[in-house]
């Protein structure tokens, strides 16, 4: 099987057409199966320029253009990360042929006539340098390539990175995002109870509300968009009924924060209800357990939000002693058909009793679906069926049909 060695392109160099044929005869011999053969230096510089040789054997006194002259044009046309070695082999065994030779960038230097074994050995040894610096120049360019990749993606990153600062920055800036209401009713009468404050961007990029906060707590503003958008939501609590409640998406993140205590210190707690939604990992409980005692204390309604979604809400029901479980709409879709959906919200509306917390049913989308939390005697409800979310001087309260 030929191997890379064998097959490696060797320039055989040599006015002496006698001299050139024994030498190829010992490579053949030997396996090597790519031997050009030129009399003259400048038709091997010029072949050399469109087929780059893995090895010159170079005579070195040749007429017309000398092997010291060939070394010093074919080290010329090289680019510096190019490497092909050259054997001088010549019958001038003088310390200034040597010397001359080398200085002219000779990798190895031998006279003639040369045993067999000693000149293959030469040529080998040359070969495997040259195969090695061809790997490792491969190996460079890949990585340099690698590296420009991730230039540019850490350089597109950046961009997107300052693009979306520049966004969040300009609508807390205005205040926040706009403010719309959904009503809260309550399931058994109809009457409504409360409603939930949600964010609408209304800017480009057109993204669903849940992507420009993760956006924002991505790039470190995660708490001044969620207090921008809370307090932009409270500037319409006196236009609200005040019998109802409001309810407000804060983030474990933000409601430890000194940013979203000072806002709340002014503002009475007790039309308030603080739905704590998972965005990011919780790493203190203790301290977020502190905060929600702290605004319950004052009157303030705690809510787990996305009950039922996953290990995370139920992990704040047990960590947070909550005032209310919001279902999540996964559970509710399709409530009314789905034996194991009305099982799990029927053991949460038992625990939620067994604690004292009332139960809110959000995304009824269908009269069965309403019909089937009733039955389960789930206190609270909302969506799309009720009502969708309007801003505050358009939206229409509406009961349960």
């Amino acid at each position: 099987m030929p191997t890379a060695m064998n097959t490696a392109r060797i320039f055989l160099v040599d006015d002496d057409m006698a001299n050139a044929e024994l030498l190829g005869a010992i490579l053949q011999r030997a396996g090597f199966t790519r031997i050009a053969v030129y009399h003259h230096g400048q038709l091997a510089l010029d072949a050399a320029e469109y087929a780059p040789p893995d090895l010159i054997i170079l005579d070195l006194h040749m007429p017309q253009l000398g092997g010291v002259d060939f070394l010093n044009e074919l080290r010329a046309r090289q680019a510096p990360t190019d490497f092909v070695p050259v054997l001088v082999l010549t019958a001038d065994n003088s310390r200034d042929a040597l010397k001359d030779a080398l200085r002219a960038g000779a990798n190895d230097f031998a006279v003639k006539p040369a045993y067999s074994d000693e000149l293959l050995l030469r040529v080998r040894n040359l070969l495997t340098i040259r195969l090695c610096h061809e790997e490792l120049k491969d190996s460079n360019a890949a990585l340099g390539a690698e590296l420009r990749t991730r230039a540019r993606f850490d350089d597109e990153r950046a961009a997107d990175r300052g693009q979306k600062i520049r966004s969040l920055q300009a609508i807390i800036d205005r205040g926040g995002p706009n403010i719309v209401f959904q009503p809260i009713v309550d399931l058994a009468t109809g009457a409504t109870v409360g409603v939930e404050a949600l964010s609408r961007f209304g800017t480009e990029p057109r993204r669903t509300p849940d992507v420009w906060f993760n956006d924002a707590a991505s790039v470190g503003l995660g708490v001044e968009l969620e207090v921008a958008a809370i307090r932009a939501a409270m500037a319409h609590l006196d236009a609200l009924d005040p019998a109802w409640i409001l309810a407000l998406n804060v983030s474990p993140t933000t409601i430890v924060a000194d940013e979203f205590r000072e806002l709340i210190e002014t503002a009475d707690p007790k039309r308030l209800s603080f739905e704590i939604t998972e965005h990011q990992p919780i790493s203190d409980y203790q301290k977020l357990s502190e905060a929600t005692t702290a605004l319950q204390t004052r009157g303030a309604r705690i809510c787990v939000d996305d009950a039922g979604a996953g290990y995370a809400s139920l992990r704040h029901i047990l960590k947070l002693n909550p005032d209310v479980i919001k279902l999540d709409i996964t559970l509710v879709r399709d409530i009314d058909s789905d034996p194991v959906k009305r099982a799990l919200a029927a053991s949460l509306e038992r625990f939620a009793a067994d604690v004292g917390a009332a139960i809110t049913a959000e995304g009824i989308e269908t009269r069965a679906e309403l019909d089937a939390l009733r039955t389960l005697g789930i206190n609270y409800g909302q969506g799309f069926y009720i009502a969708q979310p309007a801003p505050i001087d358009s939206f229409t309260l509406s009961a349960t049909r």
